[in-house]
């Protein structure tokens, strides 16, 4: 197996090279990362084909009846929170989702307010965060999808104070128990934000949790092992969400900390264990 092993490799590298000296670097590598990224199941940023659509079905279609509380972390300008009210009319549930959004950026709450006139939701232009305060909002532009509590090198932004509070208050406050899901997306403060439902998620009160992971990941000084530490502590499977499913991982490793664009998952396991599922690429046996 070893000789096997070093002799594919020799014609790897050697088609490589020749590859390169016939077409040129950047397109080799360009070819190669899209073939690696597909592999991964690592989609484009467009939550109707990278799975984001599919488990707000998923999540609605597996939560028992009642009140559904959702939570929109990072709302922006509504999209996400749409297409999840959709999702539960389309599975009669409309009357039962009350969903919770939060968006800082003044533009972007004002268009949020328009997207969501009608719907049984509750607004803040506030930023989930670990603490009670304020904190600096950066805005690249109006309204922009990377907008952020943290600045990104080399970019021109505008900077303006914004209040933060945890989830954690925020439920005590509101009155909420149980949260179905909770969705994050702002743009490298993903890991304080789930510091600040640490009660919450101790308590297993949130049985599905969305965060986006990206480069942006960078700026804040955070890596995803901190948050697969911090959630596996407190008992919560951790996965990629992809559209044929959630690839659940036994932890953290070297391999998953790639600062690529993507979505994890992380369920309490009795929840887990109703969600689309596929083996990691690295498991045993065949997967695909």
């Amino acid at each position: 197996m070893s000789n096997l092993r070093t002799t594919n490799r020799r014609v790897a590298a050697t088609a490589t090279d020749a590859a390169c000296g016939a077409f040129g670097r950047r397109a080799v590598i360009r070819a190669a990362r899209y073939i690696l990224l597909r592999a991964r199941l690592d989609y484009p940023n467009d939550m109707t084909v990278n799975g984001e659509a599919a488990l707000q079905h998923w999540v609605i279609g597996i939560a028992p009846g009642g009140e559904i509380h959702v939570v929109d972390v990072g709302a922006n300008v509504g999209r996400w929170s749409r297409s999840l009210l959709t999702a539960a009319s389309a599975a009669a549930r409309a009357a039962d989702v009350r969903l919770h959004a939060f968006e800082p950026d003044a533009v972007a709450y004002m268009r949020l307010e328009r997207e969501l006139d009608g719907a049984a939701t509750i607004l803040s232009a506030v930023a989930l965060s670990d603490r009670h305060g304020t904190a600096a909002f950066h805005a690249v532009g109006p309204a922009a999808g990377t907008n952020s509590l943290h600045p990104a090198p080399g970019a021109t932004a505008t900077t303006e104070g914004v209040s933060t509070i945890t989830l954690d208050s925020y439920a005590a406050q509101a009155g909420v128990a149980h949260f179905a899901f909770v969705k994050v997306d702002t743009e490298g403060h993903d890991l304080t934000v789930l510091r600040g439902a640490r009660a919450l998620l101790a308590e297993h009160r949130i049985a599905v949790v969305q965060f986006e992971y990206n480069h942006r990941w960078v700026f804040s000084r955070a890596f995803l092992r901190d948050a697969f530490e911090f959630l596996g502590d407190l008992g919560y499977r951790v996965g990629k969400l992809t559209p044929k499913g959630v690839e659940f991982y036994p932890g953290w490793d070297p391999d998953l900390e790639t600062f690529v664009e993507g979505n994890y998952v992380a369920c309490d396991p009795a929840v887990a264990g109703r969600l689309p599922s596929l083996p990691w690429w690295k498991a045993t046996g065949r997967n695909g």
